[in-house]
């Protein structure tokens, strides 16, 4: 398996032969105005460049997998990048008609009970993308859609591999790594947060929380330095890691860099 960091939560994968882009959000550096609501309301997004071309972050994959439609995983720049006959994975039928609105024909769901592609296998798996009782009033003001999903993805070829999504630790998380023992874990860590939200994707002690819950899984920390809600950077997750002496489990990979498993 490799594993491409692009920007924020978008990657790119090869799982057992096939090549998945996963959330792509390719708008420029700072094309966005800044986001209300929030601890840095003078950010505009996203804030940093993209590592490559569109082009070379577009060109030869096979499926474009969407965890959710928040701006930060799915944007106009890449709607506009994608040929409309791409296979497409959405998290359910909701997502799946906007897509369809937008001119896209090839348009499956991910279930969680299993989605096939070629050999490959995918499960999906619940998140919880912030405790309801203290963030739906932001989706609501936001209009955005609280509901998000993770992907755990199979094949006899390949080592498990748990792409958690937008989520805190919680129970589907834990039981999604009981059930399905993943090798290999990508988690959303940026502790993306409102003004008084809580954490909304994954912390230091959701971190934590996951390396201890599967301890021989190496653990990617993905979804940094891109957005302006975003609460914890690279360089505080290297700290973290160092500090808990997590440097053969925990990998932050930069923009643009690949990792091969």
């Amino acid at each position: 398996m490799k594993f491409q960091q692009i920007r924020g939560a978008t990657v790119k994968i090869n799982f057992s032969g096939k090549t998945f882009l996963i959330d792509p959000f390719l708008a420029p550096k700072d094309n966005y105005p800044p986001l209300p609501m929030c601890h840095f309301p003078d950010k505009r997004w996203p804030t940093a460049d993209l590592p490559l071309s569109i082009q070379s972050i577009t060109d030869g994959i096979d499926a474009v997998i969407l965890t959710h439609l928040h701006p930060d995983h799915w944007d106009g720049f890449a709607a506009e990048a994608l040929p409309q006959n791409i296979q497409l994975f959405t998290q359910d039928e909701i997502d799946a008609q906007t897509v369809r609105e937008q001119g896209f024909s090839n348009v499956d769901i991910l279930s969680a009970n299993g989605t096939k592609f070629a050999d490959i296998t995918m499960f999906a798996i619940e998140c919880l993308h912030g405790h309801p009782e203290t963030t739906q009033k932001y989706y609501d003001i936001s209009g955005l859609r609280e509901k998000a999903v993770g992907i755990v993805f199979t094949s006899d070829k390949e080592q498990n591999f748990y792409l958690a999504g937008d989520t805190i630790w919680y129970q589907a998380v834990d039981k999604a790594i009981k059930q399905y023992q993943p090798q290999i874990i990508a988690l959303n860590a940026a502790d993306a947060q409102f003004t008084d939200s809580g954490s909304i994707i994954m912390g230091l002690n959701d971190i934590k929380q996951v390396c201890s819950a599967a301890p021989k899984a190496k653990v990617i920390l993905t979804h940094l330095d891109a957005v302006p809600h975003a609460m914890l950077g690279r360089k505080g997750i290297k700290k973290f890691i160092e500090d808990n002496r997590l440097q053969n489990q925990a990998i932050v990979p930069d923009d643009g860099e690949i990792l091969q498993f």
